[in-house]
């Protein structure tokens, strides 16, 4: 079945099709009466407009840019899934660019594919920016509306979001020294990330407000974020810290790993020894026991991401760019228990 055109559009709602093509690309040259019926009989005739044919009239591609790191990571995944509704929401389309591990050379690919198609905005969400220095990148922010996603990239005009991670740390470590747990091991994501750094020291901020030092041997990084590295990385912290009761790990997925290798080694969680995660991942909540994590607003921070892009795009004026910071409340279940005097002993 044929679809409807502007033309038919406009003999429901009794108007030119100019007038269609007005309320269509947003122009505010039309009574509210006008745009109303307009709206009307697109959406009684499931009109779906031509994208070709409005970048042609309004010399608009109603395109964003986003380029990502792995998009099978979690953060990252549900940042695209927030900013792809979002950017939908206004109008536009998404084009996405997912750079896995070990391709970082894809990221000015990418970006130039992005220039070539004349995208409005990009947001840029890869925390180790290779390009970061790269002229083609300055220009582009020079001359579109762009957004930093969890990076340390700074260039003047852009806008940053990211959580905050270091209160995040903070808040994580501070839940289980509440606890009356004192001898408390990390394990931390790679440390060349913004946000592995910023939460390490938070674990850092909360050990000190306690009056303990922070010691290095109870710090275990990791070269991901993954269940492998968490097992391997809570090998070595409960090698080496026989005396733990209590891990922060960065990420769900460290610590998920972390519980499998304590329980291989005979250990109960959370009775002889306490975790928590960092990002409440759809398995956290059903996990035994349920895993107490910083939930990160990841959807949020895609939505965050194309609003900024999309008033930018839209607006005449030109912003000196801002940093947007949310927080990551803490999600607490079941892998968490007070340590007891005879635990404290031993």
């Amino acid at each position: 079945m044929k679809g409807a055109t502007i033309r038919d559009v406009a003999r429901r709602a009794r108007v030119s099709h100019q007038t269609v093509s007005r309320v269509i690309n947003g122009q505010d040259n039309v009574t509210a009466e006008t745009r109303e019926r307009v709206l009307r009989a697109i959406g009684e005739l499931e009109y779906v407009p031509s994208a070709v044919a409005r970048s042609l009239s309004s010399q608009r591609t109603h395109t964003l840019g986003m380029v990502t790191t792995d998009v099978s990571d979690h953060f990252f995944a549900e940042a695209v899934a927030g900013a792809e509704a979002e950017a939908r929401k206004r109008g536009f389309f998404l084009i996405i660019g997912s750079i896995e591990e070990g391709s970082e050379d894809d990221e000015r690919t990418y970006l130039r594919l992005m220039l070539e198609r004349r995208v409005e905005g990009l947001i840029i969400a890869v925390p180790r920016l290779r390009l970061a220095e790269d002229d083609l990148l300055g220009d582009a922010v020079a001359r579109l509306p762009t957004v930093f996603v969890a990076s340390d990239v700074e260039l003047p005009g852009a806008d940053h979001i990211d959580i905050d991670n270091r209160r995040g740390g903070a808040e994580a470590t501070g839940h289980l020294l509440a606890q009356g747990h004192r001898v408390v091991g990390t394990i931390t994501g790679p440390l060349d990330w913004p946000s592995a750094r910023s939460r390490l020291d938070g674990y850092r901020d909360a050990l000190r407000e306690a009056g303990l030092a922070a010691d290095r041997a109870l710090v275990e990084p990791c070269v991901d974020w993954g269940l492998e590295s968490g097992r391997r990385a809570a090998e070595r912290l409960i090698a080496s810290n026989p005396k733990v009761t209590a891990v922060f790990a960065q990420s769900d997925l460290l610590a998920l790993g972390a519980i499998a290798t304590l329980r291989a080694h005979g250990k109960r969680v959370p009775d002889d020894v306490s975790v928590v995660g960092f990002d409440d991942i759809a398995v956290a909540s059903v996990f035994d026991p349920p895993l107490t994590t910083m939930r990160q607003p990841m959807r949020e921070v895609g939505e965050l991401a194309a609003q900024l892009i999309g008033d930018r795009a839209t607006s005449a004026k030109r912003s000196k760019g801002a940093r947007h910071v949310l927080r990551a409340p803490l999600v607490v279940r079941g892998s968490v228990a007070r340590l007891d005097g005879a635990a404290r002993a031993r």
